[in-house]
C-alpha cells in the first residue's frame, strides 16, 4: 500500500515527531509543508493519506488548508492528526469537515500533546499552566499510541 504522510510542523516539531512515528509503521512518502509549501502531489499514486499540524493561535496551520484546497480528495482515504498543548482531537474537527467536503473518505484521526512555552504565545496565566503540562510531549507514551493508531488504521483498510 502506498501512503503519503504530509505535515505542517515549525515550532518544537512536535508533530514530526508523530510524522515520522506513524511512518515507521506506514513506511510511506513524508513531506514537511514548512520546507516544501508548494509540493505538486499527484494523490492518484496512494492509498492513504495522512495531514497532520500543529495548533496554532487554536487552529490547524493554513497552510495545510491552501493544500487540501488544491487538490481532489475525491474517494481517497485520508486520515488527520495534531499536537496541541492540551492534545485534544477537537482540533482535528475542521480538517475533517474540510476533506470530506472535498470528497475525501475520513479513516480516523489522533491527537496527542506537544510541548510550548506559554510566554512564546500569550502573558495569560492559564496557558503556562497548560505549557508546564505538556512539557516533554509528545512523549514515549504518546508515540506508543500514534503507532497502535497507525496498526489499526492499515489493519482497517
Amino acid at each position: 500500500m502506498k501512503i503519503l504522510i504530509v505535515y505542517h510542523s515549525y515550532y518544537n516539531n512536535n508533530t514530526k515527531k508523530v510524522a515520522l512515528t506513524f511512518n515507521e509503521i506506514a513506511n510511506g512518502k513524508l513531506i514537511n509543508l514548512n520546507r516544501d509549501k508548494d509540493c505538486n502531489l499527484n494523490l492518484d499514486d496512494y492509498e492513504l493519506i495522512g495531514l497532520g499540524s500543529g495548533v496554532y493561535k487554536e487552529s490547524l496551520s493554513p497552510t495545510i488548508f491552501k493544500l487540501i484546497n488544491k487538490l481532489d480528495f475525491t474517494n481517497k482515504n485520508v486520515f488527520v492528526f495534531s499536537t496541541s498543548g492540551v492534545g485534544l482531537r477537537f482540533y482535528n474537527k475542521s480538517l475533517i469537515k474540510a476533506l470530506k467536503a472535498r470528497g475525501a473518505k475520513v479513516r480516523g484521526d489522533f491527537a496527542c500533546k506537544g510541548s510550548f512555552v506559554a510566554k512564546d504565545f500569550s502573558d495569560n496565566r492559564i496557558f503556562d499552566i497548560i505549557g508546564r503540562l505538556s512539557m516533554g510531549h509528545p512523549n514515549d507514551k504518546d508515540l506508543k499510541k500514534a503507532k497502535k493508531f497507525m496498526r489499526k488504521l492499515l489493519e482497517s483498510l
